[in-house]
């Protein structure tokens, strides 16, 4: 399915965007059919696709160009920004799903055994609401981590503990501010009226707050239980050097992405590898959950050119995904047609945050990171240092 677009066509910068895109559509050259469908305003083709266009039953708005993707999501103001739409159809051009086999083997290795497989094998195993606190799935973690680079671990905590963090983030929704992506900071410095525009752009929909002042209910029993999991991880061969210095945690980060499309583009958490952030763990609290509802995380292969997608993981109740902050996992939310919750913590690498200004000043900055499993801070301070004069701050 094309990318239908409308646009003014008595307007200087919209024909010029109009050609980029037509251009672009030349040069791809897909056998599938157009990425892209251009529709000049005024006429038939332009208004039968504006009926479709949710929240276009007033008039055109002049000197506009608008796009709706295939997840019916609308990208506004595509003449100021054409190269916005051109990402759109090389993401369409050039997407390409993994294969049967493909998925079938990554499963093998990255989807943890579920606490009713461990019955059948291990009748001596913990309790079913940490059955995966043992040797044997940290290693198994571990090696979904060194090899995929991924893991995903079902039935993480407790069902109460699930719904205490799950009921306090709709109570809180109020709260919640515009998810930022990193163009952000860089619009704030050119004025409140780019900031604004950035952050109603829709390549990043969902809503969030950071659990800071400690007051969100159920967060101590998540990074408990995180604080476990990494510390096991930590004790593995194939991970333990990459966590080395992993002794810090941000506070959980609640986002909901509402009902209405709303995604989160393809990005790497940590793209330089320069902020500290090491390992990404998201809890996922969806009840009832079916493919319709879309917003799956999608994983590529790695670096951010990749177009190879790797695994779609659905956002599950009390499912757990932890990956590389890093360019090996390259990452998007998929567009979500009904509300999507999830909570993440990313666990920092003190010895890189050192040699970054921002993340060096959040060291030290209880308000903001945390040492885990109670781990003291001067400690953890000193054994991040490299040199005798990093180890004396």
């Amino acid at each position: 399915m094309a990318i239908q677009v409308v646009y003014d066509a008595a307007d200087t910068s919209c024909c010029r965007a109009a050609q980029l895109v037509s251009y672009r559509e030349e040069t791809l050259q897909v056998a599938s059919g157009p990425m892209a469908e251009l529709h000049q305003w005024p006429s038939q083709s332009a208004e039968k696709i504006l009926k479709a266009f949710a929240g276009f039953e007033r008039a055109f708005p002049k000197g506009k160009m608008l796009a709706k993707l295939p997840s019916g999501l609308i990208l506004p103001n595509c003449q100021d920004d054409p190269m916005r739409l051109i990402y759109e159809m090389e993401y369409l051009a050039f997407v390409q799903l993994p294969s049967r086999e493909l998925v079938a083997q990554i499963d093998r290795v990255a989807l943890l055994l579920t606490p009713e497989a461990h019955v059948a094998v291990d009748l001596q195993g913990p309790s079913e609401s940490s059955w995966w606190k043992r040797p044997r799935i940290f290693q198994q973690a571990a090696h979904a981590l060194s090899t995929q680079h991924f893991f995903v671990l079902d039935n993480f905590l407790p069902e109460k503990v699930c719904q205490t963090l799950s009921n306090g983030a709709k109570a809180s929704r109020s709260e919640m501010v515009r998810g930022a992506t990193g163009a952000a900071g860089r619009a704030l410095a050119k004025g409140p009226e780019e900031l604004e525009k950035v952050l109603n752009e829709p390549s990043r929909g969902d809503v969030v707050k950071f659990s800071d002042d400690g007051q969100m209910p159920g967060c101590e029993d998540l990074t408990q239980a995180l604080d476990v999991l990494v510390d096991g991880l930590q004790s593995c061969d194939e991970v333990s050097d990459r966590l080395r210095f992993v002794d810090w945690a941000n506070s959980a980060m609640f986002a909901i992405y509402p009902g209405d499309a709303s995604r989160y583009i393809k990005h790497v958490d940590n793209t330089l590898a320069t902020d500290g952030r090491r390992l990404t763990c998201v809890l996922y609290l969806n009840k009832d959950w079916k493919e319709s509802d879309g917003g799956c995380l999608r994983i590529f292969q790695p670096t951010m050119q990749s177009f190879q997608v790797k695994k779609d993981v659905e956002p599950k109740w009390n499912r757990l995904v932890a990956f590389w902050s890093t360019q090996d996992v390259p990452h998007e939310v998929l567009s979500s047609y009904k509300d999507r919750l999830a909570v993440s913590v990313w666990f920092i690498c003190g010895r890189e945050s050192l040699r970054n200004t921002d993340a060096f000043q959040r060291l030290f900055a209880p308000s903001k990171l945390r040492c885990i499993a109670g781990r003291d801070r001067r400690s953890c301070l000193k054994r991040a240092g490299e040199t005798d004069e990093e180890r004396r701050l």
